[in-house]
């Protein structure tokens, strides 16, 4: 396994256990009717289990939004009774992405996590057995085993590890992602575009995504500071780009959650990766469209 940078250990904030649709694969739903916790919240008269059409199922919450299986001082009643196998595939893999790359399973971190956020936690050995559990037991996303493209570029993966290293080390540098990819795709694609209209074509993308989202912020100046460069450092290190239906759609993505991270102030992160980047599926149309809109601009 490749191991992150950043550290983990659960805080039982309880902030993922409420909020999002938290599907039950079916070889659990038995196994979690007859739970003695589930018994009791069923006398209760809880709705614990939703089901929908189709027979799948996920949990249910309150009216606070809190699942049902959340007990005092946040702690899952599920984990803290019959061990860490007895909750949902996704209550176990929260906050871990998994990523199978030519080189070993890479393990990435959700930011939307208070625990990630702060960079608490401990040595990564000691979620090995967890993180070795969960890879042999489902099936992940499989990058780099064949090429791809950005554009009219051919991708091979040991190509890509070094764009990766060059633009994480100028990350580190204090340089922002949208000035480090304006350069590449002027090198690599001929962009015949002014890096000041770079900017203002990024700016009107992001406030396209703020009507999506829903989200009145104000645009605000392109800054660094230590979180934002840790944060999308690791974006990068768990092969997101690689995640997407359009390479260079997926690069012109991230260009707009830098820009919508400096949008919301002390929300950032929940915005940028519990909305935009970490955990939504439905932005294959807009890469696309992205990515075409910049190839206009471009003469290779």
């Amino acid at each position: 396994m490749i191991f992150p940078k950043q550290r983990y250990q659960c805080i039982q904030c309880g902030k993922s256990c409420g909020q999002w649709r938290i599907w039950v694969e079916p070889d659990l739903v038995d196994s979690l009717r007859r739970h003695p916790l589930a018994l009791r919240l069923q006398v209760a008269g809880q709705p614990y289990l939703v089901e929908h059409e189709g027979g799948w199922h996920h949990l249910g919450y309150d009216k606070n939004g809190r699942c049902f299986f959340l007990e005092g001082e946040r702690r899952c009643g599920l984990h803290a009774s019959t061990g860490w196998l007895s909750k949902p595939r996704a209550c176990r893999q929260f906050p871990f992405f998994l990523v199978e790359t030519p080189d070993g399973t890479q393990v990435g971190l959700s930011f939307r996590c208070s625990a990630v956020q702060q960079n608490l936690g401990v040595d990564w050995e000691q979620h090995r057995n967890d993180l070795e559990q969960l890879a042999g037991s489902g099936a992940y996303r499989r990058v780099g085993f064949e090429a791809t493209s950005m554009g009219p570029v051919r991708l091979e993966w040991r190509d890509y590890l070094g764009w990766e290293a060059s633009w994480r080390e100028q990350l580190l540098r204090g340089f922002c992602l949208r000035a480090i990819f304006y350069h590449h795709l002027v090198t690599h694609l001929g962009l015949e575009l002014a890096e000041v209209d770079f900017a203002r074509l990024v700016q009107n993308w992001t406030l396209s995504a703020l009507a999506l989202l829903q989200t009145p912020l104000e645009l605000a100046e392109l800054k660094s500071n230590g979180e934002s460069i840790r944060y999308f450092e690791h974006v990068l290190e768990r092969k997101w780009l690689w995640l997407g239906e359009n390479f260079l759609g997926r690069m012109l993505l991230l260009l707009v959650g830098e820009q919508l991270y400096w949008s919301a102030g002390d929300k950032a992160l929940d915005l940028v990766e519990g909305e935009w980047l970490g955990h939504r599926e439905d932005l294959g149309p807009v890469e696309h469209g992205l990515a075409d809109t910049m190839l206009q601009f471009c003469h290779r």
